[in-house]
């Protein structure tokens, strides 16, 4: 087993200080305890009064998105000479045994061996589903069931499934991602992590690891900023065309989940003003956005 010391935990946060707080405990409560590195991306409620009195290492740099955070991370992981580097969003939290379990999983095939996303009140079913793969080793679109949903029904598929969920207790082997570089800052927010793991899986293989956990909220029901619409439909219409099969079929779909996720969340109104409201430039730009190709930070 390689010792906690070889792996530095990177979170990613920005003005969540009541859940980072959460996440850093649970880091310091590991088996196998982890040397601890927090992004702060421009965080004002806080957080760096905080961070300057926990003991806790960090760096505050300006509010770059989750891929300029994790971007930093890697940088600082490779600086500091680690042999790995276990990545984490804010909000979520890993269980005692996870960093020690994924440890103990890891094959020299590996490039990268995550934790089971589960919801941290139910934790036998999973935060993000797990695609079903095809036969290019893509997640299907059409099927009778295309993700899996629990615990169970991916443990039924043997101790490690060859996708993951990046970033939320994701560890990765810094000598092996100088092959593949850093992760793309342009993509700002969504689809940074789809970026990376399309580029990290030409170099070594990719697993979830079923019996280490990672403790998250339900994000089902988050209502869902303006913001998020346009680098969600933008960034997955770029990543439809650069990895994807059917890309065109693919970039239906992922306007179609944007539509459901405002409708579901946000409710009628507010899906009306996408179409025709104030919000109408984030849903078309973000479109637009998509099929140039443009990583443009436009908010």
């Amino acid at each position: 087993m390689h010792p906690g010391n070889d792996v530095l935990a990177i979170v990613v946060t920005h003005n969540r200080l009541e859940l980072l707080k959460r996440c850093i405990r649970h880091l310091q409560a590991q088996e196998v305890r982890p040397d601890i590195l927090i992004i702060n991306n421009q965080s004002t409620d806080g957080t760096e009064d905080f961070l300057k009195t926990s003991g806790v290492d960090f760096v505050t740099q300006e509010n770059s998105g989750s891929a300029g955070g994790w971007s930093r991370g890697i940088k600082e992981g490779w600086e500091r000479n680690y042999k790995f580097v276990w990545m984490m969003d804010d909000d979520g939290f890993a269980d005692p045994q996870a960093l020690k379990n994924l440890l103990r999983c890891w094959t020299d095939d590996a490039i990268c061996i995550s934790s089971l996303v589960v919801k941290e009140n139910k934790p036998e079913e999973l935060v993000f589903g797990m695609p079903r793969m095809n036969r290019r080793n893509f997640p299907v679109i059409f099927a009778r069931k295309r993700k899996f949903l629990t615990v169970a029904e991916l443990g039924a598929a043997g101790t490690k499934y060859p996708y993951a969920h990046l970033f939320n207790g994701a560890l990765i082997s810094l000598h092996a991602i100088r092959q593949v570089g850093n992760v793309d800052r342009s993509y700002f927010m969504f689809g940074d992590e789809v970026d990376y793991y399309f580029r990290m899986r030409k170099v070594g293989a990719i697993y979830s690891a079923v019996d280490a956990r990672h403790y998250h909220p339900d994000v089902s029901n988050r209502t869902i900023d303006k913001k998020k619409v346009y680098y969600f439909i933008r960034n997955t219409i770029i990543l439809n065309h650069l990895y994807f099969d059917r890309a065109l079929i693919r970039d239906f779909f992922t306007v179609g989940v944007a539509l459901f996720r405002i409708l579901r969340r946000n409710g009628f109104g507010q899906l009306l003003s996408y179409f025709f409201g104030t919000n109408g430039k984030y849903f078309y730009r973000g479109i637009w956005d998509g099929f140039r190709g443009k990583r443009i930070n436009r908010y």
